[in-house]
């Protein structure tokens, strides 16, 4: 016995991550036998399968291509240390990067991690949670979301990695590179799941995908594709709606012909380019140029400031035949109908703008005003609105200056905050309430559950903060969400005994919701499903408080008026 505690003791002094040593499960899967780690966690214990490959590498001739399955495997697969992550800037929050256990990137990536509380056990199913990261589809890794808190609530947790940026996005806007190839590799690792995840113990049938950011953005576009049927059962959309005017990229084949042109495919980016030869040529190139193409402002600014993203998903003929929110506005169409078949929960925070220095930084010295001390009107409707009339309702005349009136103040601080307001309104909260919207209209039950996250942090994170700033930032939920382990120990306000509550009672709510389509349960404030009429939602902070009808007014305006204001004027010029 002093000799197995001495082995003990000299292992976990050497590995990077501790683990006990109880043992090294081996799980016997389809796909191939899968050797796991157990990992100690609040004083239980969570059996973890790394690194585990669920597609061919996407490499050479597979680069720009769909996913191919994974073939099987007869030895056991190493499944105790993670692997790399997808292809993206690591000098985009080095932070996070110094902190990681491997912290590589490689082209190699298409690999998922499963977490299961306990000893795994088929004898009774457990549902499943698939986690998509976000990132704005360009970065975003599985080692910075540990699924072991969420796991403790007695489901299985499944992180995936899948294509970032030019590798997965990038799109000529046709058959040669039609692009989504991020998408498609979350629905290859959905499928990988629902063939193997029950012999670790989980449902197949009862399968909630549920995102961040780019992963609520994810967790939606996969809501609205009928081929995705089976695969899962409920979505959960954290701070992302695809029936945005950025759900779908503006003319990407920009992008993709400016990418040829710095990595020499291309002479010019004027006149016609023969998009096989184009792609052919990409499929060559060392992956490390494609990188330097991504960072180079040249590939992706075309001369006018822009809040619309090009390597983002588009309209491929096949996953999105049309824009999710076309589909979803013809309630007869097969999209509407799928997505109104699956249980949803979405939300925002309640300062998505947050992230706003990222898109109006580069502004200050041109337009001579500095973000720490506010805002002036003349970025917002000489900049900000006329860009969203551009790009949000197709240059219509009326939009901008609807918008420079509604958000504009004379005091800069106060036109930071509006300004603010407007960006969240319609990059976030507007797209979500109208995708609340389509799933609960015409349901005498809908299952459809609404969220405001409202528990603002006090340090720095994702982006810089100003003292004008209102409310909890993008992505804070994730903070306490993911409990304490990774992303909580960024601040040791998180693990307070308040914090440790609040982390408890948003994890209840998730997995009630992925068990059940239901987050409600004991203990936890009543939460009111989601109607089109009233509008119900839950606003999460310490102490959660039930709403209706957020932010009425200002959704009044973005969803009615000025829709109704632009086909008035259209029908007056007809």
């Amino acid at each position: 016995m002093r000799q197995r505690s001495l082995l003990c003791l000299f292992f976990l002094s050497t590995v990077i991550v501790p683990a006990s040593c109880q043992s090294f499960p081996i799980v016997n899967t389809p796909s191939g036998p899968v050797k796991g780690v157990v990992v100690p966690v609040n004083g239980q214990d969570i059996v973890q399968f790394r690194n585990i490959p669920f597609a061919q590498p996407p490499v050479g001739n597979l680069r720009f291509e769909k996913p191919v399955p994974v073939e099987p495997w007869k030895d056991t697969l190493d499944g105790t240390a993670f692997g790399p992550s997808c292809m993206q800037d690591k000098f985009l929050f080095p932070e996070l990067w110094e902190k990681a256990e491997k912290a590589v990137v490689d082209e190699d990536c298409l690999q998922l991690n499963v977490y299961v509380p306990g000893a795994v056990s088929t004898t009774v199913k457990k549902p499943v949670m698939v986690w998509i990261y976000g990132g704005a589809f360009s970065m975003g890794s599985t080692f910075t979301y540990d699924g072991s808190f969420l796991a403790l609530k007695d489901v299985l947790v499944v992180t995936i990695n899948y294509r970032l940026g030019i590798l997965g996005f990038l799109s000529t806007e046709d058959s040669a590179m039609p692009g989504n190839y991020g998408l498609w590799d979350m629905i290859e690792a959905l499928e990988w799941v629902n063939k193997n995840i029950a012999s670790f113990g989980g449902d197949p049938e009862s399968v909630t995908i549920f995102g961040e950011s780019a992963g609520g953005f994810a967790a939606s576009y996969l809501a609205v594709i009928p081929s995705t049927a089976g695969l899962f059962q409920r979505f959960i959309a954290q701070s992302g709606s695809a029936v945005g005017f950025m759900g779908i990229a503006p003319n990407p084949a920009r992008a993709a012909k400016a990418t040829g042109k710095f990595v020499g495919c291309l002479p010019d980016i004027d006149g016609d380019v023969n998009s096989r030869a184009l792609t052919d040529c990409l499929k060559q190139i060392p992956v490390e140029e494609l990188m330097d193409a991504q960072r180079d402002p040249g590939t992706q600014f075309f001369g006018s400031f822009s809040v619309s993203p090009l390597l983002w998903p588009t309209i491929d003929g096949e996953l999105l035949p049309r824009s999710p929110l076309e589909s979803l506005k013809d309630p007869m169409s097969t999209e509407s109908i799928y997505f109104r078949s699956l249980d949803m929960l979405a939300g925002t925070t309640s300062n998505e703008a947050s992230v706003i220095a990222m898109f109006l930084g580069g502004l200050q010295e041109p337009m001579n005003f500095s973000m720490a001390e506010g805002i002036p009107t003349a970025v917002l409707c000489d900049v900000f609105a006329p860009t969203l009339a551009r790009e949000m309702f197709n240059d219509n005349p009326i939009v901008s200056d609807l918008l420079c009136k509604e958000y504009s103040s004379d005091d800069m601080e106060e036109q930071a905050r509006k300004l603010s307001i407007m960006h969240a309104d319609t990059w976030f909260v507007s797209p979500t309430i109208q995708l609340l919207d389509f799933h609960a209209k015409g349901k005498n039950t809908p299952i459809t559950y609404h969220y405001l996250y409202n528990q603002p942090i006090d340090f720095f994170y994702m982006a810089p903060s100003f003292p004008w700033m209102e409310g909890a930032g993008h992505a804070t939920e994730l903070l306490y969400m993911f409990g304490p382990s990774g992303l909580n120990e960024l601040d040791k306000s998180l693990s307070t005994d308040e914090g440790r509550t609040f982390s408890d009672v948003l994890a209840r709510y998730w997995t009630n919701f992925a068990k059940t389509g239901n987050p409600n349960g004991d203990g936890l404030v009543p939460w009111k499903a989601f109607s089109t009429e009233g509008r119900d939602y839950m606003e999460l902070k310490y102490q959660p408080v039930p709403g209706k009808n957020l932010y009425a007014k200002r959704m009044k305006i973005l969803l009615e008026d000025i829709p109704n204001k632009i086909k008035n004027n259209v029908k007056t010029e007809l």
